[in-house]
């Protein structure tokens, strides 16, 4: 009887466990090289060249860094780290993120701090948060002095959905964020992504993906300020 129970419990249960072992993502290391045309109504066109770094350390624990370059005479490093807890659907995690902007053209930096939850499936990923920002101007006069510029509060927000679970070997997916990787906008500054790869073999991926930077409010009169695309391909160890 004490067996016959046993074996009833593992069978109840099997799915929970199985579900619970579903992962959205992939977990191996990989490493991604990315070139990009961008326009915006500040500096017109620019070519923009990406290295991104993917490290799931264990189980419940991943990172990732994050290197542009743009002739636009900017360049952008960025560091995430990821705890994440498995749920009987999907996972949640905790996103600790640094960032920093050396904007040369213009003679300023700027360093960004941000923290958020995320709860990501196989078909959606949401996540929330709030950052802080240092913008550290650089003087342009001999009799100017070097301001620096605290921003303490921001709404971090990400809404992605995809059109097959993530981890099919091709896929699409539309994103609403005032963040991506090289850049955290305000909160009223949405920033609307077009995404989606394709695996040719097991450990290359090619991925194309588009942005669309409006300026202004949630509302009608929003205009555009800056467009990219991106072609890359990612090679998983």
């Amino acid at each position: 009887m004490k067996m016959n129970r046993n074996l009833l419990l593992t069978l109840a249960f099997l799915p929970l466990m199985a579900m619970a072992q579903i992962q959205p993502g992939d977990s191996r290391y990989s490493i991604s090289l990315h070139a990009g045309y961008g326009h915006n109504q500040t500096y017109g066109s620019m070519g923009n060249f990406d290295i991104d770094a993917f490290m799931p350390i264990n189980q419940h624990f991943e990172m990732q860094a994050d290197i542009r370059m743009s002739t636009a005479n900017f360049y952008a490093f960025g560091v995430q780290m990821r705890p994440k807890f498995a749920l009987p659907v999907g996972e949640m995690f905790l996103e600790d993120r640094l960032m920093a902007r050396l904007i040369t053209r213009d003679a300023f930096n700027e360093v960004t701090q941000s923290l958020s939850l995320g709860y990501r499936m196989q078909y959606v990923s949401i996540q929330l948060g709030m950052s802080t920002r240092l913008i550290i101007r650089q003087p342009y006069e001999w009799h100017s002095t070097e301001s620096i510029i605290c921003e303490p509060f921001n709404v971090l927000y990400r809404v992605e959905g995809f059109v097959r679970p993530q981890t099919s070997p091709w896929n699409i997916s539309l994103c609403v964020s005032n963040m991506d990787n090289y850049q955290i906008e305000r909160v009223w500054q949405p920033l609307f992504m077009l995404g989606g790869w394709y695996d040719p073999t097991d450990h290359w991926r090619v991925r194309l993906s588009a942005e669309c930077k409006p300026t202004g409010h949630f509302h009608l009169n929003a205009t555009y300020y800056g467009s990219e695309v991106r072609v890359g391909a990612e090679y998983r160890f």
